[in-house]
């Protein structure tokens, strides 16, 4: 069993509070995480648990619409759709970097992943999740994991 958080440093003088490492099982492998002012590290385990746990069903969702968003891009650039015998394997072409850890300002976990992508090499990828429900998946914006997300633009994915 791998340990969840690594390397937990705090880093007042930089634009994260708390910066460190996280276990991140569905890229099997440690990623960084920075944590905002006013996060508890209880609320920092209770997101790389988040991460830890997603459901079979919600990484599938991820994996779904971040397909949608390569193939839409990759038309927009006019590229070939790509094929994948499965959702999961997209996640051959997504590197995650950073689990960012929001400001507490509510109790539930939530999910906030920058990651590079071979398809869109400026804008990288962005997943938010909040309690297992996919709310974005597309060009990484900073989005809000806060942010009301039940009116869908077309760029988001999810």
């Amino acid at each position: 069993m791998s340990e969840l958080l690594k390397d937990v440093t705090p880093t007042p003088e930089g634009p994260f509070a708390v910066e460190g490492r996280v276990y991140c099982r569905p890229f099997g492998r440690y990623i960084g995480f920075a944590v905002e002012a006013a996060a508890s590290m209880d609320y920092v385990r209770r997101c790389a648990e988040h991460l830890d746990t997603l459901p079979a069903a919600t990484l599938d969702a991820l994996c779904e619409a971040s397909i949608r968003y390569c193939n839409e891009f990759r038309s927009l650039v006019g590229e070939t759709p790509l094929a994948f015998a499965s959702a999961r394997d997209v996640l051959a072409l997504v590197d995650p970097n950073t689990l960012l850890i929001p400001d507490e300002e509510r109790p539930e976990a939530v999910v906030h992943l920058e990651m590079n992508c071979e398809w869109e090499p400026e804008h990288g990828l962005e997943w938010i999740v909040r309690e297992g429900r996919v709310l974005y998946v597309g060009g990484f914006n900073g989005g809000n994991p806060w942010a009301d997300w039940g009116a869908k633009a077309s760029w988001n994915f999810a």
